[in-house]
């Protein structure tokens, strides 16, 4: 008896303990809507990356107004069409140390985010673009 005592003392506290911990919710970015244009501009280096009106192209301008590269990450990685039939970005920003590629360095990449919940890493200086994966 005084064992089931204990587990149920045990049991109760482990309960109320889980109940007071910090839930966090996911929240994907599977058909999120496509805001528009977006600007990002790389904090190290100042180069601007601006996705354009299509969602789907990305343009690097550098500091001084030159266009350096045009890229359409989505062709380039040869991803297939999946959820939706018009990909488009819907998050460019910084990225996690947890989705950066082997051999790539974080502070010389962004991160991006299609609206069909497939995202990978592109590279600022010369848009290479490296799928991660879809939710």
């Amino acid at each position: 008896m005084r064992a089931a005592r204990w587990l149920l003392i045990f049991f109760l506290s482990m309960l109320c303990l889980s109940a007071a911990q910090e839930r966090r919710t996911y929240i994907g970015r599977y058909l999120t809507d496509f805001r528009g244009p977006q600007v990002y501009k790389d904090q190290k280096g100042g180069t601007l990356l601006y996705v354009e009106t299509d969602g789907r192209h990305v343009a690097a301008i550098s500091r001084d107004g030159r266009l350096l590269w045009n890229r359409d990450p989505f062709n380039d990685a040869h991803l297939p069409f999946y959820r939706t039939e018009k990909p488009q970005i819907v998050y460019i920003g910084p990225v996690s140390k947890f989705d950066l590629p082997v051999g790539w360095e974080r502070d010389k990449c962004v991160a991006i985010a299609f609206n069909s919940s497939q995202f990978g890493v592109m590279r600022i200086f010369d848009g290479e673009f490296k799928f991660q994966g879809q939710d």
